[in-house]
């Protein structure tokens, strides 16, 4: 756990997920697609950040990864936002920026299974 008390070892969380978009699998569809289209330019921007815009990058991709229930990137985020040292070493700035992309990398894999799953439980529905 974390001080937000996220469970770190769920990379989705689908009873979130479906709660957020009232149950509506279309919807639930359309902010996982907007998340795996948005979420790799929030990681950039962090990359890309200097010390002032650190906390903000990190923060809009903490956002992101919340809104859907992705508690093991929103995690992380988290503590990549609050890492003051990290925003101004490069060093340790790349050692959470390879751990965000291997988060983000198993997020976008539980995504694709889950839009999967929706794509074949509306082909179910109208059969």
């Amino acid at each position: 756990m974390n001080a937000s008390g996220w469970d770190e070892s769920i990379v989705l969380d689908t009873g979130h997920l479906r709660g957020f978009t009232g149950g509506d699998s279309d919807l639930e569809a359309q902010v996982l697609e907007i998340f795996q289209g948005s979420a790799p330019a929030y990681l950039s921007a962090l990359e890309a950040a200097d010390e002032a815009s650190w906390k903000g990058c990190a923060h809009k991709l903490k956002g992101a990864a919340r809104g859907i229930g992705a508690w093991r990137l929103a995690s992380l985020a988290e503590r990549v936002e609050h890492d003051d040292v990290a925003s101004r070493d490069r060093t340790l700035a790349e050692q959470h920026f390879k751990e965000l992309r291997e988060r983000l990398q198993q997020l976008s894999e539980a995504i694709t299974v889950r839009l999967k799953d929706i794509q074949d439980a509306e082909m179910i529905d109208h059969d």
